[in-house]
């Protein structure tokens, strides 16, 4: 038996895809003949070790309410994979795969919600879901739903299922997510919105010609490689494997983290691109505002273990208002040759 994990790979590098396919389904979440809504729903309890649940199953938070389309649109986020290891005895373990996915929109109590919940119809079987993948399940819920009778916290409830050719496999996950009390407000006298901010776009270049050894220097404003430059790429050893560090000539560096700042947003990495993701924006380009970041640095380390990770660099004096002084990057291949050093391709984003 070879005794291996089934882990999820990298869906997203099929190409763009906005919040809702022009394939989704719509499913709510009452079936007729089933529970109501109101009824009270009982959490099933069986959770299968065979199925893996990823850490970041939790809601991924509002787009914004104020675009021009006027969305509130609440995309989930979070994996299931499927681990083979774990009843190793069973000589059909290698045949298991995923056969249904069922959602459920839960309140505080546990009563069932009659909203619907867009998604896309998964062809089964299938050895990996994404709840957030346009290439996967692609789940979004409409916090303007006719469902929706209050505001306040409410739970995505999904039920996975697998079989392996003679045993079934199930487990379930409530994803809490918040409906703001923006969707509940009285008919007060409209109040003059406050103007627009105007979002600064981004454009994107690609750099192939970097290498620790002979053109480590990524330059910012010409989009180049050489001997000298902006941003510094040296190769490392971590525990005696190889590994990639940035330094800052120029500028100060910082990895993105979206998820830890308002609005709580999905963090986006490598081949999850914002000017992907940004497909119901005009125009459904990168923004300076899609890069959110904490504090800042001069050096990147463990670049190589983090390969999905997205940066920002930022020049003395720069602006978000503006984008002047303001870059994001991300390496999108790094290629390990003689003596350790890499020859390397980055993605840089900079105001047009």
């Amino acid at each position: 038996m070879n005794f291996k994990k089934l882990f999820m790979g990298s869906v997203f590098a099929i190409g763009a895809f906005g919040l809702i396919a022009c394939g989704s389904d719509s499913k709510s979440s009452t079936e007729p003949g089933q529970e109501k809504p109101g009824d009270q729903v009982e959490i099933p309890t069986q959770q299968d070790a065979n199925i893996v649940l990823s850490s970041d199953l939790v809601g991924a938070g509002l787009a914004e309410n104020h675009r021009e389309d006027g969305a509130g649109i609440m995309r989930f986020k979070g994996r299931f994979s499927l681990d083979i290891t774990v009843d190793s005895l069973n000589e059909n373990n290698d045949l298991i795969a995923f056969t249904d996915i069922e959602y459920k929109v839960l309140d505080a109590a546990n009563a069932l919600v009659g909203v619907d919940i867009r998604h896309n119809e998964i062809a089964f079987p299938t050895s990996a879901i994404d709840l957030n993948s346009q290439a996967s399940a692609g789940v979004t819920i409409d916090m303007h739903d006719a469902g929706f009778t209050a505001c306040g916290n409410y739970n995505l409830m999904v039920t996975v299922k697998a079989k392996n050719g003679e045993k079934d496999f199930e487990s379930t996950v409530l994803i809490p997510f918040p409906r703001d009390a923006f969707y509940c407000k009285s008919d007060e006298p409209d109040i003059p919105p406050e103007p627009v901010k105007q979002e600064v776009a981004m454009s994107f270049c690609e750099v192939t010609d970097l290498s620790t050894n002979l053109a480590p220097a990524l330059n910012l404003a010409t989009c180049t490689a050489g001997a000298t430059g902006d941003i510094v790429f040296a190769k490392a050893k971590v525990d005696g494997n190889a590994e990639l560090t940035a330094t800052g000539a120029t500028v100060s560096l910082a990895p993105i983290n979206n998820s830890d700042l308002p609005p709580y947003t999905d963090d986006y990495e490598v081949d999850i691109w914002p000017e992907d993701m940004n497909a119901d924006r005009s125009p459904a380009t990168a923004y300076v505002s899609d890069f959110k970041f904490k504090s800042t640095g001069t050096t990147l380390t463990n670049m190589i273990e983090n390969s999905n990770q997205i940066y920002v660099a930022l020049a003395p004096g720069y602006s978000t208002e503006t984008g002047v002084g303001f870059y994001a990057f991300a390496i999108t291949d790094a290629v390990e040759g003689n003596n350790g050093d890499y020859s390397i391709t980055v993605k840089l984003y900079k105001v047009q």
